[in-house]
């Protein structure tokens, strides 16, 4: 048996070594995982002894942080919004800035009480559908993605907020499958880093998250090309879409909207300046 202040400080310095960037919240953070307990426990609790088991889980945990995986990967959880998300390394770990999208979506919705059709594009994690949904409860969704494995993570989310029943989740490209002029609103978190910037993405992402949902072509538009036409038939006219982008992407996207029958309402920077999400109407 080993005490946990003890614990504590052995997997801190394994963090520190591989120079994880917050060696002590992250190391507090694997122990309560593997415990079950909260971040309390660091200060009520300094003498309580873990197991052989528990010790051993912590330090399987603490190694793989040590090479590089994602602290989301390891512990299978994100907070995103207003809720704790499942993930894994089969969709990509949902960023702050992806918020913007859903608060920028809502300002355009005031009225919560609205029946709406929403489809998110590329649904991955299911956190943009999920989100709206919750805050929509008359609003209807469904999420496509060419990812099998991606959709099983979409499904647990869904289920554990108790709105799959509003929800449909379809394995097609893009949005192959749907009918016309159904949607009210659509959202879209698509690849779009150009090829010569993957790699300088960080080693953590380019090794361990899905590369397919980054990957956006030689100038990161490829995705935008292939989707909005289509999109664009299964909008009602009037419809919004809502897209998060590239920091270097918004003055080609505007051409590349219009020339698809979207006229530009918005673009909104996200808390470092970046221009990141885009918000356009169907004509």
């Amino acid at each position: 048996m080993m005490k946990l202040s003890n614990i504590l400080l052995e997997i801190q310095q394994i963090l520190k070594k591989a120079n994880i960037e917050e060696p002590l919240k992250e190391s507090k953070l694997l122990i309560c995982h593997v415990l079950c307990s909260n971040l309390e426990i660091f200060l009520l609790e300094t003498e309580k002894e873990v197991s052989p088991r528990q010790k051993n889980n912590i330090y399987k945990l603490a190694m793989r942080r040590a090479k590089g995986e994602p602290f989301a990967y390891l512990t299978g959880a994100v907070n995103f919004y207003k809720n704790k998300f499942y993930v894994n390394n089969n969709v990509l770990i949902p960023r702050p800035e992806t918020e913007g999208l859903i608060e920028v979506v809502l300002k355009y919705n005031s009225n919560k009480n609205t029946a709406l059709n929403i489809l998110d594009i590329g649904v991955g994690s299911g956190i943009i559908l999920a989100s709206l949904l919750q805050e929509l409860p008359n609003a209807l969704g469904i999420g496509t993605d060419i990812s099998i494995d991606a959709l099983k993570v979409a499904y647990t989310n869904l289920t554990k907020l108790n709105i799959i029943h509003r929800a449909q989740l379809l394995n097609s490209n893009w949005v192959e499958g749907l009918k016309n002029n159904t949607f009210d609103i659509v959202t879209c978190n698509p690849p779009y880093i150009a090829n010569e910037h993957i790699k300088n993405l960080n080693h953590s992402i380019k090794k361990y998250e899905p590369l397919i949902a980054l990957q956006g072509g030689i100038d990161g538009l490829d995705s935008f090309r292939s989707f909005l036409p289509l999109a664009r038939k299964v909008m009602k006219k009037n419809a919004m879409i809502a897209l998060e982008i590239g920091f270097d992407q918004s003055e080609k996207l505007k051409f590349i909207l219009y020339n698809n029958k979207f006229t530009l309402e918005e673009t909104i920077k996200d808390i470092s300046g970046n221009k990141r999400i885009m918000i356009a109407t169907a004509f």
